[in-house]
């Protein structure tokens, strides 16, 4: 270690704190993190606090000032020697596993979708592993520490992945491009920050007021972590470091992969495919080059074969990983794939993507019961994602499990973040415990939305449907009434809300004055405007308002007519309609136009046929008497 010597200008006993780096010119006069040391006879200078660049603490910084001649005069301190050129003799690297996935969130934000957890940097011997996590998709890859010399260098190892779009090397090779955009490059499959003791060198100690020192003769040593944190040092009196025996298998194939890596990076998978064929013929049955070429032979069903052979001839489809399941499942093996998802999940270390894994399963897999098993698990491993445990929800309610289906409702509510989120997953749940029919929790579900967000007009419209199915009516009605204020608070009038009011005070409460009137405000952009009409008319004609019924049927049929597609249930409003306008109205020519609008929504519909017939020779007889009436 080498030995301080404090100059005459320097601070006594200095409190630990830490200085940030900010690329400035420092007056002579200012304070400059450093003082003098003697190491091996030779005067130098070291860092007495931390400096923080980026996510990585230089904790330690030691340079040597050679071609001095003794005896030196010290008493200027540090400021007289710190513009010449050193050279570095050790530095010392920290920084928190927790602190580089922040740093990583920034810069893969976008990589596979909006994240729905921080990103997870985690440690295994030798190495880094870098996990992602979206809604839908799952990621994660290694990195293996394999420096040489003076230059630190890490190399892509078992990137795997679920819900991707594509490889994941591909997301991997990009993920590395953002990562290490400014002060590294990749080439391939290998990252490299050439000559990084200088480059460091060149980041702090000019911004701190000193000279960037050369680093041509230190090496860097193993890369250590103890608990959260990493540390990594660089000396000039370290050996060469023997890379591990996965990182020396890894550098073996990043050397054969090079160009296809390059290829995969670019989205070229044809170039890639063949560059990967390329490296088999050299490394024959080599499973990573297997399972790359099968990973983008299962995107075609034309290969499926194809790469089923090459899977078989190097490895046992169970170690082939979702690569080797999605390729069973394309060749309906679905016992091949499940085996294949067991063991890769077995293996996985990254919780959140073996428990996507399991989903993915439970997406594919035909036995409802395996289904639910393979949701059973992927819950248990990643109890705080939400994806397993909503779509265990569903598969739950799917199998009438009221209340496993609950106890799920419950933890989603608890995981979502803010009144806001907490308000929509109860709003979803809610809605499909009515679709399934559970009315009794939809209507709590609802009810504990509505805590969330008092004013929701959907929620509000919810809860009072849920309401109509116990059969308080009346409490139905009047929430309705305040759904439908709500709505149009906000700017829309929500026409659920108003038919179902109205279908309320008809059926239920034997008002069609105020039922007709509620249907009316329906507006005119909503997909159930063709209905509202539909009510309105058969109101009408119930009390008795016989023009205003044959008015109100004219403006549906205009509705259907101007619709791209005719909305469910045209054919019959429109039969209705010919029928009232033939016999109550007695007017064949109105009914003929309903029924020639109806013709071409179900232009096969042999009943609809005889009936327009019919109708047809009706208008023509009347067509005939109004002309012998005018002779």
């Amino acid at each position: 270690m080498p030995a301080p010597i404090r100059p005459s200008n320097a601070p006594p006993a200095p409190a630990p704190k830490r200085t940030r780096v900010e690329p400035q010119e420092i007056r002579d006069e200012q304070r400059v993190p450093l003082r003098l040391t003697v190491t091996r006879g030779v005067l130098g200078m070291e860092l007495y606090e931390p400096i923080e660049l980026g996510p990585i603490e230089v904790s330690r910084l030691g340079l040597s000032l050679p071609n001095l001649k003794f005896p030196l005069d010290l008493s200027g301190g540090v400021p007289r020697f710190r513009h010449r050129r050193g050279e570095l003799e050790h530095l010392e690297l920290r920084s928190s596993l927790s602190g580089l996935g922040v740093y990583l969130e920034r810069r893969l934000r976008a990589l596979i979708g909006d994240l729905v957890r921080p990103v997870s940097v985690f440690a295994k011997r030798d190495s880094l592993s870098v996990g992602l996590v979206s809604a839908d998709a799952a990621f994660a890859f290694d990195l293996l520490w394999a420096p040489d010399g003076r230059h630190a260098r890490f190399v892509i190892s078992d990137a795997r992945g679920v819900g991707l779009a594509g490889p994941p090397l591909a997301f991997a090779l990009r993920a590395l491009d953002s990562a290490v955009s400014g002060f590294g490059t990749r080439r391939g499959r290998l990252l490299t920050v050439e000559d990084a003791g200088s480059l460091i060198g060149r980041r702090v100690l000019p911004a701190i007021g000193a000279r960037a020192p050369a680093a041509a003769n230190v090496r860097f040593g193993e890369l250590a972590v103890s608990g959260d944190e990493l540390k990594l040092e660089v000396d000039a009196t370290f050996a060469p470091l023997a890379a591990s025996a996965d990182a020396t298998r890894a550098l073996e194939l990043a050397g054969l992969t090079l160009d296809a890596d390059e290829a995969l990076a670019r989205g070229d998978l044809d170039a890639a495919r063949a560059g990967y064929l390329q490296a088999l013929e050299r490394a024959p049955r080599h499973p990573e080059l297997v399972r790359l070429i099968v990973g983008i032979d299962s995107a075609s069903n034309e290969r499926a074969e194809a790469a089923q052979a090459m899977l078989v001839e190097s490895m046992p489809v169970t170690r082939s990983g979702l690569a080797g399941a999605e390729l069973s499942w394309q060749l309906r093996d679905d016992e091949a794939a499940r085996q294949a998802i067991a063991e890769a999940t077995q293996r996985e270390v990254f919780a959140p993507l073996a428990a996507m894994l399991w989903c993915r399963l439970a997406e594919r897999d035909p036995s409802p019961l395996e289904r639910l098993a393979a949701l059973d698990r992927a819950v248990g491993l990643a109890p705080g994602l939400e994806a397993p445990r909503h779509r265990r929800f569903h598969a739950r309610l799917a199998r009438s499990d009221v209340e496993g289906a609950l106890g799920d409702a419950e933890h989603l509510e608890a995981m979502a973040r803010g009144a806001r989120a907490k308000h929509a997953i109860n709003l979803e749940t809610a809605r499909a415990f009515m679709s399934a029919g559970f009315v009794s929790e939809a209507r709590r579900t609802f009810e504990r939305a509505l805590r969330y967000a008092p004013d929701d007009p959907n929620a509000t419209a919810g809860l009072a449907r849920a309401l109509v199915q116990a059969g308080r009516r009346d409490r139905a009605a009047s929430l309705l009434a305040r759904a439908i204020t709500l709505s149009e608070r906000k700017g829309k009038s929500d026409a659920h809300a108003l038919i179902d009011l109205a279908l309320l005070l008809a059926n239920d409460l034997k008002d069609l004055p105020q039922a007709i009137a509620r249907v009316r405000q329906v507006p005119a952009s909503s997909e159930r405007l063709v209905e509202a009409r539909f009510l309105e008319a058969r109101w009408r004609a119930n009390l008795g308002d016989i023009a205003g019924a044959s008015l109100a049927f004219g403006r549906m049929r205009e509705a259907i007519e101007l619709s791209s597609t005719p909305p469910p249930g045209a054919g019959d409003y429109l039969r209705e309609a010919a029928a009232f306008e033939r016999t109550t109205e007695r007017d064949p020519f109105a009914a003929e136009r309903h029924l020639a609008v109806a013709i071409r929504i179900a232009p096969r519909d042999g009943e609809l046929a005889d009936l327009y017939r019919a109708v047809a020779a009706e208008v023509a007889e009347a067509t005939r008497l109004r002309r012998e009436r005018r002779l």
